[in-house]
């Protein structure tokens, strides 16, 4: 399920934020933004989300304007996983997670096939140890993967996350982007906001660098990742190599040549 952004421009409190962004994001791929803080990364997820006002332009899922759909139609076709993980009610793992299948029944009752969609995310998120706790009792990673569970319940087609392993340990970092990558591979269209620079390129089909609310280079990691942008947009040296087969990057020193 293809989504198309055409000269999308925003602009929050009098501040122009995203700038003329047309890109294409194709199915079937891990998407990775990219870009340093400020660039307008969050603010382009939530366009593609339907919940960002934009001053010009237009967001199209498979040739249909996002505004055409109505808001359960985009709740099934579109999850989107917000940076924050909190949690306001003292609800248990399982109930937060079943949240996720609400766009798929006609009533507060799920059957069995909704079951199976939160259990399999419940697995797939290695969260099965935390059945019966309730959420306000959980680490900040720990809360991190049940919205991810959460989120991966309502099975869409296309699945937003900003920031999806900020909090994670090395461990489920590594495991969720391989689970992205799976369900990228399955058929469903993955955009992530991140800014862990080698999880990127070892994980992630295609890269979409924004700076100053525009898009800076787009295509595969290696291309996007490169010396010449890591200088002149992240103002860090980048250290590059290869293992197993795999590219790898580590930004090692600023600009000003300090190594540490």
């Amino acid at each position: 399920m293809s989504l198309v952004v055409s000269d999308i421009n925003v602009n929050l409190s009098a501040k122009k934020i995203l700038k003329g962004i047309s890109t294409e994001f194709a199915e079937n791929q891990l998407i990775g933004l990219i870009g340093p803080n400020g660039a307008g990364k969050s603010t382009l997820l939530r366009v593609l989300a339907g919940l960002q006002m934009i001053e010009s332009g237009k967001v199209e899922l498979n040739s249909q304007r996002l505004q055409d759909l109505s808001n359960l139609n985009l709740a099934k076709k579109i999850t989107y996983l917000p940076q924050t993980h909190e949690c306001h009610w003292p609800m248990t793992v399982e109930r937060v997670v079943m949240l996720g299948r609400y766009p798929h029944v006609d009533s507060h009752r799920l059957d069995d096939v909704n079951m199976q969609a939160v259990e399999q995310a419940i697995k797939d998120v290695d969260i099965e140890h935390l059945v019966g706790r309730s959420v306000n009792e959980l680490s900040g990673g720990e809360r991190a993967r049940v919205m991810l569970a959460r989120a991966l319940a309502t099975q869409s087609d296309i699945l937003l996350a900003d920031e999806p392993i900020v909090s994670l340990d090395p461990r489920h970092q590594i495991e969720v982007m391989a689970l992205l990558k799976t369900l990228a591979e399955k058929g469903k269209t993955v955009i992530v906001v991140l800014h862990e620079l080698h999880l990127a390129m070892r994980y992630c089909d295609s890269l979409v660098l924004l700076n100053k609310g525009k898009v800076a280079s787009e295509g595969t990691p290696e291309n996007v990742l490169t010396p010449e942008y890591m200088s002149t947009i992240y103002g860090v040296d980048a250290i590059y190599g290869e293992h197993l087969g795999c590219s790898w990057i580590l930004p090692w020193s600023n600009k000003k040549g300090e190594e540490h």
